[in-house]
């Protein structure tokens, strides 16, 4: 994939600090391919089901994101 301009716009309002409420201090999104979201990820349970927006779920880390 080659980036376009809107990539780099998108990618330095983040890097300048900006987020989406909505995703908070989530460490993790993913596009399950599928209607609902795991209640956990990764794998090893790090990662707990936050909020989904449009096609993509977020994880915040749980106390096992410490021991990873």
């Amino acid at each position: 994939m080659t980036p376009t301009e809107e990539h780099y716009q998108i990618a330095d309002w983040a890097i300048a600090g900006n987020k989406i409420n909505e995703v908070g201090d989530c460490l993790w999104y993913l596009n399950p391919f599928r209607p609902t979201c795991s209640s956990t990820f990764p794998s090893n349970g790090s990662g707990t089901f936050h909020c989904r927006i449009g096609e993509h779920c977020f994880y915040r880390p749980t106390s096992l994101y410490s021991q990873t």
